[in-house]
């Protein structure tokens, strides 16, 4: 951590105090005493029996009560690094993909605050992450607490401009989970709302840090030979379609640009049960409040500046042909297949000879590793290990002041290019980037 980071004070008390306090979950407070009673003199023994009781020693009976104990004293820690909070909603975007517990065991940051509008929830997600102190609203957070980073967990876009824009005005740094946000208006707002505030965004494309994933971009002319084509493919699962190209097409379009760089234009064939989609035909998620979705089978395809074509297909006929979601990277030489897990996996194309009818490929993993492929990262793994590598990212981007790898900027842009196909294909007409419309394409402002 650099020089100029704050050192915090924490004051910790004995046990028995902090229940007594009301500070540890689902202890109490001592009971108040009741009224003072009027006290009651004893009677007078009678004469007889003073004549014959026993001398008591003086000793034994003290003159004034035993004094009462001295509180314990306060044990004072400097607690140095940077303090953290986490936004949640329980059964409205939860706590996102693990971001609940994207500060623990994080060498330099105390987790000291976590939110949440649902009881239960938040009862739940304050014993699981080991936060300082529950909040059942994030305002009220904000008004208790000062964090130096702040996640904003929920899946459910309709929540994450009013809390990042809370935690970015509070002062703090924000990992937000994706989609970043609903419209480009609001990343555009939130993008400079951080800028006049020296602060930093950065949201959970967890793939643009795999180590993989950089090793083939800086390898890619080696391996594959000029990068001519990519073709994306979404997951095809039950949200086929807008959603799919919204909720995981985020991560793709992020990578997109990673290799291809800007897009100059895009068109996209979009269609609802069989028939073409317009914007009229808009439609909610079943499941997650993301705002409007379009189509059910999409096709688009994007010129990028650097030359590179570039295909998107979310369409359940492709499910069982093209396999997992990810990407194809076309090169002169080869072809590397991404497949989009967490953590993602590649594999490498070896060539038979293109001129003859009855050629046969082979494809290999890649890297070729002894061991275990994906090894644990700071004794994490999966989406655990996919976080730490982004936060750690992040961290070193505050400290260095740098754009993080996953940067709120980047997360716009490929919000961008999902919203530029829903234009293209709800107008059928080419869509041209960057968009001049930064509100919702599907929504009624917009029509």
């Amino acid at each position: 951590m650099g020089d100029d980071e704050l050192t915090r004070r924490t004051v910790l008390y004995g046990s028995a105090g902090m229940a007594a306090a009301g500070m540890i979950p689902g202890a109490k407070a001592s009971p108040k005493p009741k009224p003072e009673e009027e006290e009651v003199e004893p009677e007078e023994p009678p004469a007889e029996a003073e004549a014959v009781a026993e001398p008591v020693e003086e000793a034994s009976v003290p003159e004034e009560p035993y004094p009462e104990p001295e509180p314990a004293e306060e044990e004072i820690i400097e607690l140095k690094g940077l303090k953290a909070a986490v936004l949640g909603h329980t059964g409205a975007g939860n706590f996102g993909h693990g971001l609940d517990v994207v500060f623990n065991r994080l060498d330099g940051v105390r987790l000291v605050a976590i939110s949440d509008e649902d009881d239960v929830g938040l009862e739940k997600a304050h014993t699981k992450t080991g936060a300082i102190n529950g909040y059942e609203s994030y305002r009220e957070l904000f008004e208790n607490e000062q964090p130096d980073i702040v996640a904003v967990a929920p899946r459910w876009t309709d929540q994450h401009h009013a809390m990042v824009e809370a935690a970015l005005i509070a002062g703090a740094h924000v990992y937000c989970e994706k989609p970043f946000t609903r419209t480009l208006k609001e990343a555009d707002e939130l993008l400079k709302l951080a800028e006049d505030n020296h602060l930093k965004i950065a949201v959970a494309h967890q793939m643009r840090c795999d180590p993989y994933l950089k090793r083939f971009h800086a390898e890619q002319k080696e391996l594959i030979g000029e990068l001519l084509e990519m073709r994306v493919y979404g997951k095809m699962d039950h949200r086929v379609g807008g959603e799919d190209m919204l909720v995981l097409g985020t991560h793709l379009f992020d990578i997109v640009r990673l290799f291809g760089g800007e897009v100059q234009y895009c068109t996209a064939r979009i269609s609802k049960d069989g028939s073409p989609a317009i914007a009229e035909d808009a439609h909610e998620s079943k499941k997650e409040n993301l705002g409007p979705l379009l189509g059910d089978s999409i096709r688009a395809e994007f010129v990028m500046d650097s030359g590179i074509s570039v295909t998107f297909i979310s369409d359940e006929r492709y499910r069982d042909v093209v396999g997992s979601w990810g990407i194809e990277f076309i090169g002169t030489k080869s072809t590397m297949r991404l497949f989009a897990n967490h953590p993602p996996t590649f594999s490498l194309l070896e060539r038979g000879d293109p001129g003859s009818t009855d050629r046969f490929e082979t494809w290999k993993q890649w890297p070729e590793v002894d061991g275990e492929y994906h090894p644990m990262f700071e004794k994490l793994t999966g989406m655990d290990s996919a976080n730490r590598r982004v936060i750690k990212d992040f961290l070193d981007a505050i400290e260095t002041d740098r754009e993080p790898e996953s940067s709120g900027e980047r997360a716009m842009k490929a919000l961008e290019l999902i919203h530029g196909v829903w234009q293209a294909g709800a107008t059928m007409k080419r869509a041209y980037f960057p968009l001049t419309n930064r509100l919702h394409p599907l929504s009624e402002e917009s029509r």
